[in-house]
């Protein structure tokens, strides 16, 4: 596994880690943008690319004309992002039930409404948006916001599968970790794969306010828990997973601090 928690060298080994763990950086910052207008979709994507390369952050920019195209991308390719410029009025939907449908299964990306209408504004708290910006963009507003995001974006690992062959996963891609004989089983989105390792090892070196042990055989991501049950949880890609009596308690706090951004 390759990880990075901010530390300087990258490739360097780590005392205390599982054989399969090293370190390194974290990987590209990634941004959606969602406009309909094509002057300001060009601003803004000149801006968001400008901004990136002047800080030295590697990234990539997807840029799309309507609801449509976005959720093509989100739902069927299962593609996430770590910011999401969002036009408020679209022609084909509203940005605000088009950020309802993406916080429905992904409460780590930060959303940022852009809008010509600034009475808009109060409405994003209701789908957790960071913050809004009035169109045309203020460059220095769109530079903070940027340097906010990346700041607070989680690394990435990369895993190194039972069959062979290595995975760059996001961390925050991460459904479940799940103890299955010698292996876990990682579960994503969209796909799952196993690889070498145990539950507490993994558990001991992954954010602990981000990855809870939910059952001996379990270990979830509270952020893709979208809803918790008595004796289960329900995951953003509907995966089941059980949460036994005697960690229910634990998760419930860390799931209800999850929510209320208290965490």
């Amino acid at each position: 596994m390759f990880q990075s928690f901010g530390l300087e060298h990258a490739g360097a080994s780590c005392p205390g880690l599982p054989r399969h763990v090293t370190t390194g950086t974290r990987d590209m910052y990634t941004v959606a943008l969602c406009e309909d207008e094509q002057a300001f979709a060009d601003q803004q994507e000149s801006m968001v690319r400008g901004i990136l390369d002047q800080r030295g952050i590697r990234h990539r920019v997807d840029v799309f004309r309507d609801a449509r195209d976005f959720m093509a991308a989100f739902s069927k390719m299962g593609r996430r992002w770590d910011l999401i410029l969002l036009d408020i009025v679209l022609n084909d939907s509203s940005g605000m039930e088009l950020a309802k449908t993406i916080r429905a299964s992904d409460r780590a990306a930060a959303i940022v409404f852009v809008t010509s209408h600034r009475e808009y504004a109060l409405e994003g708290y209701d789908v957790g948006a960071l913050h809004y910006l009035l169109k045309p963009v203020d460059p220095a507003a769109l530079d903070r916001l940027i340097a906010e995001v990346h700041r607070k974006r989680q690394p990435c690992c990369i895993m190194r599968k039972s069959g062979g062959g290595e995975r760059r996963v996001p961390l925050r891609d991460i459904v479940s970790l799940e103890t299955k004989g010698r292996y876990l089983e990682i579960t994503l989105m969209d796909e799952a794969f196993r690889i070498s390792g145990k539950l507490a090892d993994w558990l001991a070196i992954l954010p602990e306010d981000g990855f809870v042990r939910c059952h001996q055989s379990f270990a979830v991501n509270i952020a893709n828990i979208r809803e918790l049950a008595r004796f289960h949880a329900i995951a953003s890609n509907g995966k089941k997973i059980p949460v036994s009596r005697a960690r229910l308690k634990a998760i419930q706090k860390t799931f209800l601090a999850d929510m209320t951004g208290t965490a």
